[in-house]
């Protein structure tokens, strides 16, 4: 599903439009001439059904060089090692992250608890990934994209977000951080910290992003600020932004 030129959603859950597993995370596809890079990778288990949109979105999945990982909760992780396996592709996350796959360290990621809480099914697991480069923030270049990667704890630690400059304006890959109108989610997680959140959620809205590609939810395709703000604002009367699953 093309959101803008270049830019493609290739999975997602019952949490947004169901195109694949509905445990999926949105999974956000960059594609140009020099290649493509994924955002995020969802939980595994509609990994084929990934590849199938690619090919859909006009892509060749061998041309896709990287898969970039806002954080290491399931949804989001769980198919990084088959997606890297599958496309050739090499894995890129925060140390945080990449300890926790690198392990596949199912207590720490809070896999173990959400299957037992009934979140997952038991054929979720993490697979030992390997992480060929551990980021924090820093401007990356990679198959000819210029890649903003902003260090944003809050939802979980080692969250990363990544924005980029397109012809359409500055897009937002926000991961879990924040989604459209001001919504978060907060869990009942040791790495969950509301107050970094305010910090994290400030800081990606100094980058003025025009639109906001979440994790999860509806798409945000112009004034992606007044989302953001909205946000920042609820932590500054002191109260917790509405949540994205009320």
């Amino acid at each position: 599903m093309q959101i803008i030129q270049g830019i493609d959603l290739v999975a997602s859950g019952w949490l947004g439009c169901s195109l694949t597993d509905s445990h999926d995370c949105h999974v956000y596809l960059l594609s140009g001439p020099a290649g493509a890079v994924m955002i995020d990778a969802g939980c595994g288990l509609g990994t084929d059904a990934t590849l199938h949109n690619i090919m859909h979105a006009g892509v060749d999945p061998l041309s896709v060089t990287h898969i970039l990982l806002t954080h290491a909760h399931a949804d989001h992780a769980a198919g990084a090692a088959a997606l890297s396996a599958r496309l050739g592709a090499e894995v890129w996350a925060s140390p945080e992250t990449a300890a926790i796959l690198s392990s596949a360290d199912e207590e720490t990621a809070g896999l173990r608890a959400a299957r037992h809480a009934g979140v997952y099914p038991q054929t979720v697991r993490l697979k030992p990934t390997s992480i060929a480069n551990e980021l924090g923030e820093e401007t990356i270049e990679i198959s000819g994209f210029r890649i903003d990667v902003i260090p944003t704890p809050g939802h979980a630690a080692g969250h990363l977000c990544f924005a980029i400059d397109t012809t359409g304006g500055r897009v937002l890959f926000a991961g879990d951080l924040v989604f459209s109108r001001g919504r978060v989610a907060v869990l009942d997680t040791p790495d969950t910290d509301v107050v970094a959140m305010h910090r994290s959620l400030s800081s990606v809205l100094s980058t003025a992003p025009d639109l906001l590609l979440a994790g999860h939810g509806s798409l945000v395709l112009d004034h992606a600020v007044d989302h953001i703000s909205e946000a920042v604002r609820a932590f500054e009367r002191g109260v917790l932004p509405v949540g994205l699953v009320p």
